[in-house]
């Protein structure tokens, strides 16, 4: 049994759990563990719930938070929605052939996830069906005939059967299922492999057969039977399992298995499962641990990812590129490096491009261009999607694996500590822009466009326009045109436009360039808008009667003018303009005084300029907002951290191990995890070195006053070692003081000094250790009476263990200068409104000063 044996410093800190990683102990396998799953178990790291996060459109290199080329965010699960487990491991995908239902199975620690993703915007966990044993952090699935075959590193585990054709009618979702079958032919297992074309799965990783592949015939999946065994070469890490094609005759038609065998490729004919046999076992330099791999489509090359190479050698994430064209003598070509010097771990081949998972990294799809050029296999990285985007080095953290196959083109990836990523990935070669633009006036408001495209079968157009000439905002105002020509027939007389065109793949998602710009006007007449900027800002007055004013520059006609102006208001950040909306109408000047506006709530704001000329307006939508308050007074600042309360700021530590999975909140941000009122509290995240703020204020103390601070707190922080303290500071001061707090804080730290992020002493009370049943703390601020102040509750973490993290709900300081309610006129303009808080947060990082 060839299994690399573990080094005699790191196998106390395993099996004593040290680092935070969950310890060996734990999960006792029925072989010993191998040296890649001792590692990743030294970089476990546990990351708290977050909130789920719906499409997201790669743009500009960016996905909300995550780095992007090429592949857009749809939905993002978080493992919370899955029955919260301490971690993901492996992922699959299962599609119903006769409605065409699609859904992602999800490795848990605690068993596997079944997610529909039909409508990937609108991912519907559907259940879970537990472990057979013990938790693992290892877990793997395969489907066959509409089941699910599902192993483990956790001891006695054996192979897990479920029938898929449960998921199309879960009533009440979520459910916990049951499994449909059981083998036991073996105990744990590290990955299970499956040939659909024959019916056979192969554990590989097993207590048996050496470690080598375990066969079992599962052409009736509620009955698998053992069918061979294959101990020769020793352990098999993963594998693949094809009926062969290729181009070697002798072996055409024969059951092939490809096996990553730690440090070779071994190459094994298991059409005979009572006797296997080994065709070639093959070295190659530079190996670390030779961890998966997989045959491109024409099986003539074999795509292969070591798992040590890149901490072993320090070089970026290296593809290495098989000959396999002869069985017999595989001939290694090459490596691809990748950019990044992320561990490669999954990878799978669809058509001309392989996706592969690597851990930090993230997604990374490659095309797969000409593997035998003299120079060495030609492959671009053409798409990414970076799931950790706080760091690309070389450790077990981030995306475990990827599933591509979905019929509709979207692929699933599994991030180890956050949850489920499903994704939009958009292969294809941007086209050239076309070429030969021609804009030609053809009677009374017509300007007829013609070009020249690539002529690529089933190319479409866009056709864009801005009214003014090509130094204008361009507008598209034709898409799907199939044809090198395209009328505009709504183009107005007396106006000089603007056109361009671009070219589109047959599905819309990759984009030529813009062509040139060339300018056309024609008769008839005058229609157009003005053209306006829109509405320049919005600002309360802070006056006993609601007031906020509106200020705009003036627009420019095009058909003549007089130019008029409307207003519309909403409390809806994402609304369209309409009558049902609108506040006031047939405006002249360039600013508008809103008297109506509710008090304390934030609204929206468009301005639309119309020319009288035309009669039409513009359709722009900026979009302003303000929030009505009245004169600051003497009050109680207090807020819950509800919806309607202001955003938190999206500065934090970027340097914290894991990727927010809400990217707008990177440090401090809302939790419908735990709160004390309502549905939300303030949460601090957890990672390790994490120095991160909550910060209320500026905030001037009412002067002659006392004042105090209220606040409400749960927290699971690791005892001693992390903690979190309340500070205050006046506004400009170089440094913050600790404020005492009644009752005093639970603990202090007790670190070694300076251990921890933030850098705190010994003996600095702070919160730490841990308590779920929420408690309130005031503390005094009367030796900052009459000073303008702010308040920080700032969290702090080591390197080493962490804890769930830092809770913090409904604040109020008491004598404070906040602004007093103000009275809306409501004879103008009456809405449903709903309130908030008006006090800005913001959160911030570093070192203590």
């Amino acid at each position: 049994m060839r299994i690399r044996h573990l080094s005699p410093l790191l196998l106390p800190l395993v099996t004593l759990g040290a680092l935070g990683a969950p310890a060996i102990a734990s999960e006792v396998p029925d072989s010993e563990p191998t040296e890649v799953m001792l590692r990743m178990l030294l970089d476990a790291e546990e990351q708290p719930p977050e909130a789920p996060q719906h499409l997201t459109p790669c743009e500009d290199g960016m996905a909300g938070g995550y780095p992007c080329e090429k592949i857009d965010l749809l939905e993002f699960l978080p493992k919370s929605g899955m029955g919260n487990p301490s971690s993901l491991n492996d992922i699959w995908g299962w599609t119903d052939t006769g409605s065409g239902r699609e859904f992602a199975l999800v490795g848990l620690r605690t068993g596997t996830a079944f997610v529909e993703i039909t409508d990937p915007e609108n991912v519907v966990w559907l259940g879970n069906l537990p472990t057979h044993t013990s938790d693992s952090t290892w877990r793997d699935i395969k489907t066959y005939a509409n089941h699910a075959f599902i192993v483990s590193e956790a001891s006695g585990h054996g192979m897990q059967v479920f029938d898929l054709t449960q998921l199309l009618s879960v009533a009440s979702p979520p459910v916990t299922f049951s499994e449909t079958a059981h083998y036991p032919g073996f105990g744990n297992a590290h990955n299970i492999v499956i040939d659909e074309d024959t019916g056979f799965a192969f554990a590989v990783g097993t207590g048996t057969c050496s470690g080598g592949l375990h066969m079992v015939n599962i052409q009736t999946p509620s009955t698998p039977t053992h069918a061979g065994c294959f101990s020769a070469d020793g352990y098999t890490h993963d594998a693949q399992c094809v009926v062969y094609s290729g181009p070697d005759a002798d072996h055409q038609g024969s059951e092939i298995c490809f096996n990553s065998n730690e440090d070779t490729v071994t190459i094994v004919d298991v059409t005979n499962k009572a006797a296997p046999v080994q065709i070639s076992r093959t070295l190659y330099p530079g190996t670390g641990y030779t961890h998966q791999n997989w045959l491109t489509e024409d099986q003539e090359h074999l795509l292969v990812d070591d798992e040590l190479d890149e901490q072993s050698f320090g070089h970026n994430t290296y593809t290495y590129v098989w000959d396999v064209r002869d069985l017999d003598a595989p001939l290694l070509l090459g490596h691809f490096a990748s950019p990044t010097a992320a561990i490669d771990h999954n990878q799978y081949v669809l058509g001309d491009y392989t996706y592969q998972a690597n851990y930090r990294s993230g997604l990374r799809i490659l095309r797969l261009g000409d593997l035998d050029a003299p120079g060495g296999p030609e492959i671009q990285q053409v798409a990414y999607f970076d799931v950790y985007p706080t760091s690309d080095s070389a450790s077990f953290n981030g995306a475990w694996s990827v599933y591509p196959y979905f019929p509709s083109g979207v692929a699933v990836v599994s991030h180890i500590e956050q949850g489920l990523f499903v994704l939009q990935p958009r292969l294809c070669t941007d086209p050239d822009a076309p070429l030969d633009l021609g804009a030609l006036p053809n009677g009374a408001n017509r300007i007829d466009v013609s070009w020249s495209g690539s002529g690529a079968p089933g190319a479409i157009y866009a056709v864009e326009r801005a009214l003014g000439g090509c130094g204008a905002t361009f507008e598209t105002i034709a898409s799907g045109v199939t044809a090198s020509d395209w009328s505009d027939l709504t183009a107005s007389g007396a106006v000089t436009y603007g056109y361009r065109v671009i070219e589109q793949d047959p599905t819309g998602l990759c984009s030529s360039p813009p062509s040139t710009c060339v300018e056309a006007s024609t008769g008839g007449a005058c229609t157009a808008p003005p053209i306006f900027a829109g509405l320049a800002t919005a600002a309360t007055s802070a006056t006993s009667w609601c007031s906020v004013r509106l200020d705009w520059s003036g627009g420019a006609p095009s058909c003549g003018g007089p130019v008029r102006y409307e207003v519309y208001r909403s409390t809806d950040p994402g609304f369209v303009p309409d009558p049902g909306n609108r506040i006031a109408t047939d405006l002249t000047g360039r600013h508008f005084d809103d008297f109506s506006a509710p008090s304390g709530t934030l609204v929206h704001y468009v301005v639309r300029a119309v020319d009288l000329g035309s009669g039409t307006a513009d359709g722009n939508l900026v979009r302003r907002e303000a929030t009505a308050l009245g004169p600051i007074s003497d009050g109680t600042f207090a807020t819950g951290a509800e919806i309607g309360d202001p955003p938190l700021d999206t500065s934090g530590d970027l340097s914290r191990s894991g990727a927010p999975e809400a990217p707008e909140h990177v440090g401090w941000h809302f939790s419908d995890v735990r709160e004390n009122g309502g549905q939300r509290s303030f949460f601090s995240t957890s990672s390790n070195t994490l120095c991160v703020s909550l910060v209320a204020g500026p905030l001037l103390l009412t002067p002659g006053e006392t004042s105090e601070l209220g606040f409400w707190t749960v927290y699971g922080i690791e005892s001693g070692w992390d903690g979190g303290v309340v500070q205050i500071r006046p506004v400009g001061a170089p440094g913050w003081t600790s404020l005492g707090l009644s009752p005093n804080y639970p603990g202090a730290f007790n670190n070694n000094d300076s251990s921890d992020a933030c850098g705190f002493p010994n003996a600095e009370p702070s919160f730490t250790g841990t308590n779920f049943s929420w408690a309130g703390y005031t503390s005094s601020l009367a030796a900052w009476s009459g000073q303008q102040v702010e308040i920080r509750w700032i969290y702090s973490t080591d390197g080493l263990q962490l804890g769930e993290g830092w809770y913090v709900d409904d604040i109020a300081i008491t004598h404070a200068q906040v602004p007093a309610a103000c009275v809306p006129d409501a004879g103008i303009f009456v809405d449903d409104f709903e309130g908030g808080d008006a006090t800005a947060w913001g959160s911030s990082s570093g070192a203590l000063p």
